[in-house]
């Protein structure tokens, strides 16, 4: 469950839905029994046309969206109420009930707007601020963080491949012309420098996602064979990595073997995550980009 600040109150969000927790939005009038506030809106006419109206926006289009005809022509009578639960029974998917702890009424931001609009014009702005910032945390500035953190990271592996550009042939140890890595064509040197650049990247790899680019690839093809697990990486992970890189250049400088660099960097992997994932903003992005894609 995350939070996110609207004025002075705390309002849950649900971290698998996105939804909003309407009951803690319902408190600001009324902090006792804020379903009787939720239930003054959702009985008005008003409310019934945008639920409506949204689910015929947003339903699958294989599934015919609800009708809340009967729920429209009663709007306004005196004995007329309507709840959630009604709501989900007839077919919504913009909102829902949530039972025990974190429990309350839960909607899409959409109808949370609707909400606060419904409440008073002041928190309407309120809420509409929050929520840009949210989404601007989320979607917007995090897309444009994470292509320059992405492009960071791509500079930053210079710092691991530059250097031994530069060292003489005679510090490199011979090549085995029998392994199934030898190019037809390709330089003895040039061959060896490209499989300890790319053994250097797969120890960045498994420091960070346990995995090495082969393995990645044999679980999970890609149908553009240009991708790798940096593009489908969040802001968050893409700062780690550049900093791991910059690590992994003091471990090449100070002749560390292979599996002691390894080690040394998958403990700087899990200090690096947790220190740039250091507000809950972050650290959702972080667990919902791990979770999207699987791995």
């Amino acid at each position: 469950m995350n939070l996110t600040t609207i004025g002075d109150l705390e309002i849950r969000m649900d971290k698998q839905s996105g939804f909003v927790s309407l009951t803690d939005m319902a408190k600001l009038q009324d902090p006792k029994d804020p379903n009787r506030i939720m239930g003054r809106w959702l009985r008005t006419s008003s409310a019934i046309q945008f639920f409506q109206a949204w689910e015929n926006r947003n339903h699958d289009a294989s599934v015919k969206p609800p009708d809340f005809g009967g729920f429209k022509n009663r709007a306004g009578e005196n004995n007329f109420s309507l709840s959630a639960t009604q709501l989900v029974e007839a077919g919504a998917t913009g909102i829902y009930t949530k039972r025990g702890r974190g429990g309350g009424t839960y909607a899409h931001i959409d109808w949370a707007i609707n909400f606060s609009n419904w409440m008073s014009p002041e928190f309407y702005v309120l809420v509409i601020e929050a929520f840009r910032k949210w989404n601007d945390m989320l979607v917007g500035r995090n897309e444009l963080h994470r292509m320059f953190t992405r492009e960071l990271a791509a500079k930053n592996y210079g710092l691991i491949t530059g250097e031994k550009r530069r060292r003489p042939k005679s510090l490199l140890p011979d090549i085995d012309r029998k392994t199934k890595e030898v190019i037809k064509g390709v330089g003895d040197q040039v061959l060896l420098e490209r499989l300890q650049d790319q053994m250097e990247a797969d120890i960045l790899n498994l420091a960070l996602w346990n995995m090495t680019a082969l393995q990645w690839r044999s679980q999970y093809p890609q149908l553009d064979s240009r991708k790798n697990m940096r593009d489908y990486a969040c802001s968050v992970e893409l700062q780690a990595l550049s900093s791991l890189q910059v690590v992994m250049r003091e471990l090449q400088d100070q002749q560390f073997t292979q599996e002691e660099k390894l080690h040394h960097l998958r403990e700087k992997a899990k200090l690096f995550l947790d220190h740039y994932a250091d507000t809950d903003d972050k650290q959702h992005l972080l667990e919902q980009t791990i979770e999207k894609r699987g791995w």
